[in-house]
Formats: structure tokens, sequence, C-alpha cells
């Protein structure tokens, strides 16, 4: 990635484009770095973007995204939208020079996301997708050992995000200025379902981990089983899935079993990453420390590392590396390949 010479010596300026939940927690994150400065912000709630204006001094503040992007004053956008928009705004963004950060997963499938991987390498701009639990110090550490050959020849993977009944995506939030609706979780045409939310995240931690293996099959079935009832009383659209499993194979002989649910019948919310190699075995899940599984002179062992190393943040690496001129550790051909997964089970379960 080349370092862009007109942002050398000064803040890279944002604009977040959607600051509901996610639009926030990306505003906050921006202002709190040194080396960024959050100078646009863009929501259709005129009433909610007048007062983020006032609260966060922000110099513009704009209803449409397309105004974002033709701000001169703009370097940078964060993509902060239901996942439908993400392409449509990220290659806009793109083509008029912005740098890109979209929020995952990448596009509403995958051949919208390849689209997007296009005009980066076309435009010379930076595009990273924003997945946050890559930044996690576990993680981190965890990338070094398995990529060090500790656990060799990794042939199986298991990754899953349950969540328990009650846990349903709500259809609306409360702000100051009222609620506003995130019902788009729950509908199949905005891009949401647990397959592309809490599933687009276990895909690429696994995928991360292991390298990004190249696909081979996917099977699997997308469920929506709960959420009609669960959501009746709101009277929305609740069409997305709610539960989804597959199993998937890669060419170099490794295999994945995948799981992800918004609500079923278990006790506690969980997140497993597991990995299975013929030298040694990694199991992570939430509420758990790392524990790592390996041989030494002749005894299995179990291994519970320390790694005082702080984690970061996506929108603190996608200051850095655009300022700095670096690759992401997110690349867009990466979130082409998750996207790639995330069709085939949608795909598996039309068949």
């Amino acid at each position: 990635m080349m370092k862009d010479t007109e942002l050398t010596d000064r803040r890279l300026r944002i604009g977040v484009i959607g600051v509901g939940a996610i639009g926030q927690g990306h505003v906050n994150a921006f202002s709190n770095n040194p080396r960024a400065k959050v100078v646009a912000i863009c929501d259709k709630d005129e009433t909610w973007l007048d007062h983020c204006k006032q609260a966060w001094s922000v110099p513009y503040a704009f209803s449409s995204w397309e105004d974002v992007v033709a701000c001169r004053e703009v370097d940078a956008v964060a993509v902060c939208l239901p996942t439908v928009f993400h392409d449509p705004v990220a290659i806009a963004a793109l083509n008029a020079g912005k740098h890109v950060l979209c929020e995952k997963p990448m596009a509403a499938n995958a051949e919208k996301a390849q689209e997007m991987a296009d005009a980066a390498k076309a435009t010379g701009r930076t595009l990273m997708i924003s997945y946050n639990q890559r930044f996690g110090s576990d993680i981190q550490y965890l990338k070094k050992y398995i990529d060090e050959g500790h656990l060799g020849d990794i042939y199986f993977v298991r990754a899953a995000w349950r969540r328990p009944m009650g846990m349903f995506p709500k259809p609306d939030s409360p702000r100051v200025t009222g609620n506003y609706s995130r019902n788009w979780f729950n509908e199949k045409a905005m891009g949401g379902g647990v397959t592309t939310d809490l599933g687009s995240h276990i895909v690429d931690l696994a995928m991360y981990l292991t390298g990004f293996p190249k696909l081979k099959q996917v099977v699997g079935v997308a469920y929506n089983r709960f959420l009609p009832e669960a959501l009746k009383r709101y009277g929305v659209p609740c069409d997305a899935d709610d539960h989804s499993v597959g199993f998937v194979r890669f060419e170099n002989g490794m295999s994945m079993q995948f799981e992800a649910s918004f609500g079923s019948y278990i006790e506690s919310e969980k997140i497993v990453l597991a990995f299975y190699g013929d030298k040694g075995g990694a199991h992570r899940e939430s509420g758990q420390p790392l524990k790592l599984f390996g041989r030494t002179a002749g005894e299995y062992v179990t291994t519970v590392p320390r790694f005082d190393s702080p984690g970061s943040s996506p929108m603190v690496h996608f200051v850095d590396c655009v300022l700095d001129g670096k690759t992401p550790i997110v690349t867009p051909e990466q979130g082409v390949a998750v996207s790639r997964i995330l069709d085939g089970i949608y795909r598996s379960t039309e068949e």
C-alpha cells in the first residue's frame, strides 16, 4: 500500500456515515486518536444528526451520504450502514479518492464484495473491513503461535457463536431524540441475519488464523425458526435467519464446522474457536482463558499462555495504515473470501 503523500504530517480527516450504535463507536474511537479527526457525520434522522453535530462539535453534518463522499474536507470514510448499502457507498467513496473503513460483513454477497475490492485496486485507496475481533490480544498471540507451526497441519476447525433465547436483535433502540429502528438485522432484504452478523465474525477469525485456505465446498442450513414469533408484537419484517449451521471444506484438506444463532435453547452465550492440528491444538471460548494443547518430552500438556500486550481496534489500525502507507491486516480479498462462505450457507439452504 503506497503512502498517501497528501496526508503527510497531518491528521486523517474522517467522515462517519451512519451514526447509530456502531457509528457512535467509530466516532468515539476516531475522536480519541491523536492521528485522526472526525470532520463529518451523516445520518438520515436530521434531529439526531443536529444533536450529534452539537454534542461532538463536528464541522459538517449531512443527511445524504453522497454529500460526505463529495466533501473535500474528508480524507476517509467509515461506512456504518446496514449491509445492503456497503457496496454502493464504499465504491462511490473509493472512486472519489477517499479511503474506506467498512463495517462487516463486507457486502450482502460475494459478488458485491468483489466489486468493492476491484474498486479499491483500481483507485489505489485503502479499503479495510472492520472485523474488530481480530485485534484482541489473545487472537494476535494465537495467530503468531499458529504461524510459528506449533499446531502443525491444522485439519479441522470448530467455530461457533451461540446466544440463548431472549437475545434476538431488538427492532428499535432508544436515544435522546427518540427510538430509532435497528430492525434491519432481522430483514433479509437489508442483508440482515445471524449468518452475516455473528457468523461472519467467527468465519473471519477461523480463516485469518489458518491463513485463508482456498475454498472447496460449503453445505449448510440457515433457519428462520424463532424471529417471527419473537417479534410478532412489533409488526416488523423478520424473515432473516436466526440460526445457521454449516460444514466447509478447503482445497488444502482442512474442514470447518460452523454454527451461529441469535437465540436457541441453550444455557448462555458462547463464542468458541477450536483448532485441531497434527502437532497440537488450541481452544478459545468466551469467559475462559486461551488454552493450548501439545506434547513435551512425550507427555501431553495443556498450557494457558500469558500475554501482556494490549489489544487494538480497527479504527486505530486503519488510521495508521492510511497515514503510514501500510497494508491492513484485513484486506479486501479476505473480506471477499469470508463472503463466499456466507453465500455458500444461503445457497445450500435453497438447494
